[in-house]
């Protein structure tokens, strides 16, 4: 088929530019049709590693690295990658977890996999949303953000001696996507970070979008653009002046969401929104987020991942240990987390609004060890787990629907 396409070519003269945009472009239609058909049959595969474990995602590229660190820690790095007969998953899942690692799937044509897998899984949205209800005035809002999981925040804050302005030039705008926003998402995300193009801030300057900046004597070292929607305020990118940690040190981060929600107050709006967050409650963006009087919710437009978790491995107790899970329960958002042995049961659970219930899940004598505490808590519901090494696997998802 080449020989005749060179020799088509050659008597057509002229005309092969034409020829090539027009088999190349088919050429490319049919990569694209050929790909969405197999995705479903061959997902694409990759597997993680770090210090503390492996992973293995099958059709997840999308904040990937980020969602593995969690499992396999900050030193994680991506192994091979390729695509996966369909088929084959359920053996590879097996195979994966009984090594000590963590599968986690995006399943599609749910009514095609083997009956009795997916109830092994527990299904976690990719991120949740956060939003926050706000009163009417500045002086009931200060009463509303001061509780004693902010009090550092706001000595920081005031430490630091921030000031603010609002801008909507686009100049600045400009200036804002390449030294702040750019630098930061490269500097903590280097892996699956990415920055939307500036048209994007642009383009929303007409309709409610602006640029809350914070200054240090004059010097103008952070922002977030926001938007000002008719009945909400949506906190958007945050920059940081060159990704330097020192001025996040200083609480940044929190003044701005501080000063934002002010400014929601001032233009009479009663919600902000806080953006998404991957689904895990560690010191991460999701507790900084929440600690604010924010109320988790489902984002119906993220995809759903199935997580399977063996709990006779130690590393995915570490995990749900120290990073608690939300996941998906019929129409809520629920947590499970592993208890050790003289940890204080669900010392978040409190803090979390939009969470049902707590799962707390821990050996039969840990557990009747906190039964005081655990039984004063009627969000939470222990799971008592036996450990035994050599027996069959302790699916998460099965254990929880005992």
């Amino acid at each position: 088929m080449v020989d005749g396409l060179t020799t088509l070519r050659r008597r057509l003269g002229s005309r092969a530019p034409w020829l090539k945009r027009t088999y190349g472009s088919a050429r490319r239609v049919w990569r694209s049709t050929l790909s969405a058909v197999a995705d479903p049959h061959f997902p694409r595969e990759t597997t993680y590693e770090g210090s503390r474990g492996k992973a293995w995602f099958v059709g997840v590229q999308w904040r990937a690295p980020s969602i593995a660190a969690y499992f396999c820690g900050e030193d994680v790095r991506a192994g091979p990658a390729g695509r996966v007969l369909r088929h084959s998953i359920p053996g590879r899942i097996n195979r994966v977890a009984g090594a000590g690692g963590l599968p986690m799937v995006r399943i599609l044509e749910q009514d095609r996999w083997p009956v009795g897998l997916l109830g092994r899984a527990i299904v976690v949205p990719q991120e949740v949303a956060i939003h926050t209800d706000l009163p009417a005035d500045s002086d009931a809002l200060r009463s509303q953000l001061l509780t004693s999981k902010t009090r550092g925040d706001f000595r920081r804050i005031r430490h630091a001696n921030f000031s603010y302005r609002v801008t909507t030039d686009p100049a600045v705008i400009r200036e804002f996507h390449e030294r702040h926003n750019a630098p930061l998402v490269a500097h903590r995300f280097p892996d699956d970070g990415w920055t939307a193009p500036v048209e994007h801030m642009l383009d929303k300057l007409g309709r409610g979008g602006e640029l809350v900046c914070a200054d240090i004597d004059g010097a103008w070292v952070a922002g977030v653009f926001n938007i000002a929607n008719e009945t909400s305020y949506d906190l958007g990118t945050l920059g940081i002046r060159d990704g330097d940690e020192t001025v996040r040190d200083k609480g940044v981060a929190a003044a701005l969401i501080v000063r934002s929600l002010e400014r929601a107050v001032e233009l009479g709006r009663g919600r902000a929104t806080l953006g998404q967050s991957l689904p895990f409650l560690g010191r991460g963006s999701l507790w900084f987020k929440a600690k604010w009087g924010g109320m988790i919710t489902r984002n119906p437009e993220m995809p759903e991942l199935h997580m399977f978790m063996d709990v006779r491995n130690a590393a995915v107790r570490r995990m749900l240990s120290a990073t608690p899970i939300i996941h998906i329960e019929g129409d809520s958002l629920v947590v499970s987390t592993w208890l050790e042995p003289g940890e204080r049961p669900a010392r978040d659970a409190k803090h979390f609004p939009g969470i049902s219930r707590w799962y707390v899940l821990a050996e039969p004598q840990t557990l009747a060890a906190a039964e005081a505490q655990l039984s004063a808590n009627e969000w939470v519901a222990p799971i008592p787990v036996t450990l035994r090494r050599d027996g069959p696997p302790l699916w998460l998802g099965e254990q929880l629907q005992r």
